[in-house]
């Protein structure tokens, strides 16, 4: 089946979209991932068995704003739509890409798609009411037009349930986003821990015997990065560390954070292969989502699968399913409190008590959870709609 895996990025650091191609191309699919153009990046690569198609757009320069996004889109469309509408199917990546999809099939009516929201679309963080309104319209009329719809949270495949199965909601189905297992992050056996390196006490320079708590992730508005350096005020000394890992419009502010306090580092975005390696090196994990939208409040982010498939507990503030996940499993503590104050006594505390306790659940939750297990059902839905064009 030829498949065009449609996201609108670069696709330069968007795992779940890799992982997805991967697995389909294993299984015998023709997989193209469709992405954007960027200056420094090939527009044409081939991988193991699949390629990277980036198109350019020439107002991608312009400023983000929703009149702006319309022009952008519309470029897309000429570009994107006419080229790729040939394909037996689209794996459309959020909304934007779903729109495009639409699009296509309306010139193909053989094009089958497949929506993947990689959130809760229509209640996405820091989206004027006007936007938000606007997919929610277009969701309602295009969301009967696709052959699945795939939710990467229990709540947010509930939402969905809930406020589209009167305009004709397909399937649906639930793919969490647990990391495919890489390098030393991958345990022998089920009953083994992975071992574990000590990359940010070498680059830090982080005494052995202290705890390292990291936030690794998208250095940007309503993540809790704010409340995560307020917490490490008057920490100095008490063998207590927080590393920050990755990239974002925030990362001023982290920089900062690490200049003022000995014991906050910052440290650049690794490439997927490098990630779980590096969150080995911590203690535990933060999760400091702030519920500031239904998207963010139902979220069960990249980093709680990755800290806990690495072997390292969570510490996460009070969202429902990183709530019922981190309890289910016993890999974890959930914060009472969503403050400086709350978030400095929870670390304190675990620092105390020490990580061992959870040694158990996090030992279980690396046998029940992969990634294989986790997109098998997507890959059963493909089958079935490559036998449906026999």
């Amino acid at each position: 089946m030829r498949i065009a895996n449609v996201v609108l990025n670069d696709f330069t650091r968007d795992n779940r979209v890799l992982k997805i191609t991967e697995s389909l191309s294993s299984e015998g699919h023709d997989v193209t991932v469709v992405a954007l153009h960027r200056k420094g990046l090939s527009q044409d690569e081939q991988r193991n068995g699949w390629r990277i198609k980036r198109t350019r757009v020439t107002t991608s320069a312009l400023p983000r704003g929703t009149v702006f996004g319309i022009l952008k889109m519309a470029e897309l469309a000429l570009r994107v739509v006419w080229k790729w509408r040939g394909m037996d199917a689209w794996h459309c990546n959020d909304i934007e890409a779903f729109v495009l999809g639409w699009c296509a099939q309306r010139l193909n009516p053989r094009l089958q798609l497949v929506y993947d929201c990689h959130e809760f679309e229509a209640e996405r963080n820091a989206k004027p009411a006007f936007e938000r309104k606007l997919v929610g319209w277009l969701e309602r009329r295009m969301i009967r037009k696709a052959a699945a719809v795939i939710t990467v949270s229990p709540s947010i495949a509930a939402a969905y349930e809930e406020r589209y199965r009167g305009y004709g909601l397909p399937q649906g189905l639930l793919v969490r986003n647990v990391p495919a297992p890489v390098n030393s992050a991958k345990p022998s056996d089920g009953d083994s821990s992975p071992a574990k390196p000590n990359l940010f006490r070498q680059r830090f320079d982080i005494p052995e015997g202290d705890f390292i708590a990291l936030y690794q992730g998208a250095f940007s508005y309503n993540r809790g990065l704010e409340t995560s350096i307020a917490a490490m005020e008057g920490l100095a000394g008490q063998g207590l560390h927080l590393v920050f890992m990755g990239y974002g419009p925030l990362q001023n502010l982290v920089d900062d954070a690490a200049k003022r306090y000995p014991h906050v580092h910052v440290h650049p975005a690794v490439a997927y292969e490098e990630v779980l390696d590096h969150t080995l090196s911590a203690d535990v994990g933060l999760v400091s989502v702030k519920p500031t939208c239904l998207s963010y409040l139902y979220c069960l982010p990249n980093k709680l699968f990755e800290y806990i498939l690495a072997g390292v507990p969570v510490l996460s503030n009070d969202l429902p399913d990183c709530r019922s996940l981190i309890e289910s499993f016993g890999v974890g503590s959930i914060v009472d409190q969503d403050d400086a104050n709350g978030w400095r006594r929870a670390l304190l505390s675990i620092k105390a008590a020490g990580t061992a306790q959870f040694d158990r659940g996090l030992k279980r939750a690396a046998r029940d959870l992969s990634w294989e297990s986790e997109v098998a059902p997507l890959v059963s839905l493909y089958a079935k709609m490559a036998d449906q064009q026999l």
